[in-house]
């Protein structure tokens, strides 16, 4: 447990099991030398008769206080009309970024009505914090799953930072070898003073622009504590080799406060036609002296100062590579806000200026 302090509550009152593949330990032909939520699960080759053991990996049940301090707002993007009810963190993450952690703590589901899932008698075929939920209507007795939300539980620092400054775009690695690994371990080695060591969460896209999660391939890892890899071998077409990734993090704004120097607020356009574009090219332009050329980190805000990530709005554009760009048609609430933007600058940049820079 001293591996995953903070993820796993000190008294747990139920544990789950399941091969690294997804098959739940109960069909697997192993015996368990250890099976409860107070030892944990030990699996002995020698006591197995027809196999080794499988790999597993398991999920504990806490109590509530437990998941009571960094809590999202209820999820509900999908109905059990089709094949079930499926609210995974993945799409949840590619829906709503700034709305939950990439790495969360713990997860609780329950039907719109309020009643928890393991109320309702319906089989989950997913319930857990790393992938989320989901519920087939093929597997259950009735036919139909119930209509569920769900939310998470995320590390504090998630719910505590009111503002972030994110980095740009990193590759350090390509899928010609056994796949494309950006570690955060190795990035902070490449680049030691443009990531953070504590980053909020990550964002993944292939070299031409594609989400991660579009591109169909399978992922080892993709979170905050590793960073992200996908490996050619784990591939469902294994002719088929990884995409080229590129990854950013979002760190906590101190990180743009103690890195370097920050530049003034900037805010060169406003939403009223197509959205509000803040582009990095155009504002190096305009103010060639005020503007390092590889900034370290950029944060925005709307022009009263509202943090971006506490708006509505979703992003098409947020990074320290390109700028900022919020275009109208991509939001599903409500219109971009007016927003501007500082970058953080190598200390260096700031150096040569006669007097300190504007904050």
């Amino acid at each position: 447990m001293n591996n995953h302090r903070g993820g796993i509550c000190q008294h747990p009152v139920d544990m789950e099991a399941q091969t690294i593949s997804g098959i739940k330990s109960n069909h697997t032909k192993n015996t368990f030398f250890s099976y409860n939520h107070i030892v944990g699960l030990v699996c002995l080759n020698s006591e197995q008769t027809k196999r080794l053991c499988e790999d597993y990996k398991v999920m504990f049940t806490c109590t509530g206080g437990f998941c009571s301090d960094c809590r999202t707002d209820w999820f509900d993007i999908d109905d059990p009309s089709g094949n079930g009810d499926y609210e995974l963190l993945s799409e949840l993450l590619a829906l709503s970024p700034r709305e939950v952690c990439a790495s969360p703590l713990a997860m609780e589901a329950q039907t719109l009505s309020g009643t928890p899932a393991s109320l309702t008698g319906d089989i989950f075929q997913v319930y857990d914090a790393t992938y989320g939920f989901a519920c087939v209507n093929a597997d259950q007795s009735s036919g139909k799953c119930k209509d569920y939300r769900v939310r998470f539980t995320c590390p504090a620092e998630f719910c505590s930072v009111s503002q972030e400054c994110r980095t740009g775009w990193f590759n350090s690695d390509n899928p010609s070898g056994i796949g494309d690994v950006e570690s955060l371990s190795q990035l902070l080695q490449t680049y030691p003073d443009r990531i953070c060591h504590n980053p909020i969460s990550i964002f993944v896209k292939t070299v031409a622009g594609i989400s991660a999660e579009h591109t169909g391939d399978k992922f080892l890892t993709n979170d905050v504590t590793f960073g992200f890899a996908c490996i050619n071998a784990d591939q469902r077409k294994r002719s088929k080799m990884c995409e080229d990734y590129q990854v950013m993090f979002a760190c906590p704004s101190d990180f743009c406060q103690v890195t370097g120097c920050k530049t003034r607020w900037f805010d060169f356009d406003n939403p009223d036609g197509n959205g509000d574009f803040e582009r990095l090219s155009q504002l190096q332009s305009d103010f060639p002296d005020e503007i390092c050329s590889e900034p370290l980190g950029i944060e925005a805000v709307t022009v009263s100062g509202t943090p971006a990530l506490q708006t509505k709005n979703v992003f098409q554009v947020y990074d320290a590579t390109h700028g900022f760009a919020c275009v109208n048609s991509e939001q599903r609430q409500q219109p971009c806000e007016d927003y501007k933007v500082r970058y953080t600058c190598p200390p260096q940049f700031c150096a040569h200026k006669p007097g300190p820079m504007a904050g």
